[in-house]
C-alpha cells in the first residue's frame, strides 16, 4: 500500500536547535498480524514449592511463575512457553530486578530472547545507566536473528528504541529501516518520551504533529494506532502550553474515530491518567466520562465488558470517585456472572483478574483477594495443563503487580494447582 511520506523526527532536546526531519519515502510494507513482544529470566527450579506467604511472597510467586513457564514441553508448545517466560521476565523487570530479567531472557529459545533483552536495556537507558543499556542492547541485536522476518524486525525496533533513548539516532534509524506498518513509529515514540523529560523545540513538536496528521489521513489502522502512541508521549509535557496540549488531545480523539472501541477507551483513559498526574482532576474526570460513554455504545462479549468496566473503575478510583468505582465494579461482576456460562473456560480468568486489580487499586484488599481466588479456580478447570499453567502464571503476576499477597489458603491452592500440572498438555 502506498502511503504519503511521513516525517519521523530526530527530536531535538534543546529548544534552540532546529528540528531535523527524517523523511520516510515510498511504499510501506503491507501490515502483518504480529503478536505482542517481551521476554523473561531463569530462577531456581524446585521440585515442590511452599505456599507463597511471608515477607518474600513476591519473590516466591515470581519464582513459581518462572518454574511453571519452563514446564511447557517443546517443541509442541515452544511459542507458548516463550511468551509465558517473557511475561515472567517483564514482571521481574517491573520490580526492578534487572539481573533476574536478564537471566530469564537467556533461558528463552527464540526471538523473544531479543525483545526481553531490549526491554531490559531500555529500562537501563531510562534510569541513566548508559553503559548497561549499551551492553544489553548489543545482546538483543545479536539475538534478533533468531526469528523470521517480522520477528526480527520487531526485535530490531525494540533495540532501536534503546539507541533512540540514548541519543544515538544513526544506529536507531539503521535498525528501524524497512520495518512494517505495525512497528512504524515505535522509535519516534521513544524519542518523544525522552524529549519530554528534557526540553524540545516548538519546531520539533509542530513538525511531529503534522507528520502524525498525515498518518491519520491514510486511515491505515496500524499507522493511526501508532500515531496515538507517539502523541500521548508528548501529552504530559504539553500541559505547560495550552495550545500544544489541545492539539495533542484533539489528535488522539480524532484518531479514536478510526479505532475499535477497546482502543478508544484505552486512549481516553491514558489521557485521563496524564491529566490526573498533572493535577487537572476536572479534565481527568471528563475523559473518564468519555470512556464510559464509549463503552455504552459498544457491543461487548461478557468477558470483554467486565474488563472494560474494571478499567474504567480503576480510572475512577485514581481520580477520587470511590462511589463511581464501586458501581462499575459491581456492574463488572454482574456482567461476568450473567455471561459466565457462555465464556470459554480459558477466557474466564482474564476478566476476574481485571476486576481484582481494580479492587486493589481502590484499596479494597479483601475483595481483591476474593476475586483473585475466583480467578484461580476458574483457571484450573481446563483438562489440559498448558492453559492451566498460563492462567495460573497470569494470576500470580497480576497479584504481584497490584501487591495483593495471597492468604495462606489461596497460596496453598495455587501450589496444589501447580503441582498438578502434568500431561496431557
Amino acid at each position: 500500500m502506498q502511503v504519503m511520506a511521513v516525517g519521523l523526527l530526530a527530536l531535538v532536546l534543546s529548544g534552540s536547535a532546529p528540528a531535523q526531519v527524517i523523511a520516510v519515502q515510498g511504499s510501506v510494507p503491507a501490515s502483518t498480524t504480529t503478536p505482542p513482544t517481551h521476554l523473561l529470566t531463569s530462577p531456581m527450579i524446585r521440585a515442590k514449592s511452599e505456599p507463597a506467604t511471608g515477607a518474600d511472597w513476591n519473590m516466591r510467586l515470581l519464582q513459581d511463575a518462572a518454574v511453571i513457564s519452563a514446564m511447557l514441553p517443546t517443541p509442541v508448545h515452544a511459542r507458548d512457553k516463550a511468551k509465558l517466560q517473557e511475561k515472567v521476565g517483564l514482571a521481574y523487570l517491573a520490580r526492578g530486578d534487572f539481573a533476574k530479567a536478564e537471566d530469564m531472557a537467556r533461558t528463552i529459545d527464540g526471538w523473544r530472547r531479543a525483545t526481553l533483552f531490549a526491554a531490559v536495556a531500555l529500562e537501563h537507558a531510562k534510569a541513566g545507566r548508559a553503559d548497561d543499556a549499551r551492553r544489553v542492547v548489543r545482546i538483543a541485536v545479536a539475538a534478533s536473528t533468531l526469528g523470521n522476518d517480522w520477528q526480527r524486525q520487531r526485535a530490531q525496533v525494540m533495540a532501536a528504541r534503546v539507541y533512540a533513548w540514548l541519543g544515538e539516532d544513526a544506529e536507531a534509524s539503521r535498525l528501524e529501516t524497512g520495518v512494517g506498518e505495525p512497528d512504524m513509529g515505535k522509535v519516534a515514540a521513544a524519542r518523544a518520551e525522552r524529549a519530554r523529560r528534557s526540553t524540545f523545540s516548538a519546531e520539533a513538536f509542530d513538525a511531529q504533529m503534522v507528520a502524525l496528521d498525515e498518518w491519520l489521513a491514510t486511515r491505515n489502522f496500524d499507522l493511526v494506532r501508532n500515531a496515538v502512541d507517539i502523541a500521548l508521549e508528548y501529552h504530559p509535557a504539553a500541559f505547560a502550553d495550552a495550545v500544544r496540549r489541545a492539539r495533542v488531545e484533539e489528535l488522539v480523539q480524532k484518531a479514536n474515530e478510526q479505532l475499535a472501541y477497546d482502543l478508544r477507551i484505552a486512549n481516553l483513559l491514558r489521557l485521563a491518567a496524564n491529566c490526573e498526574q498533572a493535577g487537572d482532576r476536572a479534565a481527568a474526570t471528563a475523559f473518564i466520562a468519555k470512556a464510559e460513554a464509549t463503552f455504552g455504545v459498544g457491543k461487548w462479549l461478557a468477558e470483554d465488558a467486565a474488563v472494560q468496566l474494571a478499567l474504567i473503575a480503576q480510572a475512577k478510583s485514581r481520580s477520587g470517585d470511590a462511589e463511581g468505582c464501586a458501581a462499575n465494579l459491581a456492574a463488572a461482576l454482574a456482567r461476568y456472572d450473567a455471561g459466565r456460562n457462555d465464556i470459554i473456560d480459558i477466557d474466564r480468568g482474564r476478566p476476574l483478574r481485571a476486576i481484582a486489580e481494580a479492587y486493589a487499586t481502590a484499596g479494597d484488599a479483601a475483595k481483591a483477594q476474593a476475586v483473585f481466588a475466583r480467578a484461580v479456580e476458574e483457571g484450573a478447570v481446563n483438562p489440559n495443563a498448558r492453559p492451566r499453567a498460563e492462567d495460573l502464571v497470569a494470576t500470580m503476576l497480576s497479584m504481584v503487580a497490584v501487591q495483593i499477597e495471597p492468604e495462606a489458603a489461596l497460596a496453598a491452592r495455587m501450589t496444589a494447582i501447580r503441582e498438578g500440572l502434568v500431561a496431557p498438555w
